[in-house]
């Protein structure tokens, strides 16, 4: 049997890259704790103080994720687990003076960059006050912060909010840098 030239083969299916379809979290804040709900409901993460004044990022089952340190002065370390060690340092974030409805935030990832390059990986933009805030890594936008409104609802809790992280993108350190965000608010 001849094939004919117009018939070519299939071409091959393309592989599916990870996930395409943004994450939720329903983040309730109670004082300077946070629990972190997913799509369905169950308990993700949790942000809760610890030993010493710092503050943890907690799973499901309440093993410490990442431990965030205040180093005064509007500057924050976080720590992989419970260590407080320099050589488990997994970001430093600085507060940026911006204006008075407006909070910035610059994390810089160790050892890759420090509080002292002009450049930092991440920066956080928004109002720990209206719980908005968006996660820019370079020119995109990782993940954002919103308060959850209710149709028909004139006055909104800002105790209740949401935390959308952008596929391609590590839920932990998001939750961190979302938890340095709003530590003291």
């Amino acid at each position: 049997m001849e094939q004919h030239p117009t018939c070519a083969q299939p071409p091959a299916p393309a592989p599916l890259a990870g996930p395409v379809v943004p994450v939720d979290f329903k983040v309730v804040k109670k004082g300077p704790e946070m629990a972190m709900h997913d799509a369905i409901g169950r308990l993700a993460f949790r942000v809760a103080g610890s030993a010493g004044g710092a503050t943890a990022l907690q799973d499901d089952a309440g093993g410490v994720l990442v431990t965030v340190r205040s180093s005064g002065q509007g500057e924050w370390q976080a720590f992989s687990g419970n260590s407080l060690e320099e050589r488990h340092i997994i970001f430093t974030a600085k507060a940026i003076p911006a204006s008075s409805s407006r909070e910035e935030v610059h994390v810089f990832i160790s050892p890759r960059s420090t509080v002292e390059d002009s450049k930092p990986s991440y920066r956080l933009v928004g109002s720990a006050f209206q719980r908005a805030c968006t996660i820019i890594k370079g020119d995109s936008i990782i993940a954002q912060t919103n308060l959850l409104y209710k149709l028909k609802k004139n006055i909104y809790s800002r105790r209740k909010f949401r935390v959308t992280i952008y596929p391609a993108n590590d839920n932990i350190l998001v939750m961190a840098m979302v938890a340095t965000f709003f530590i003291k608010k």
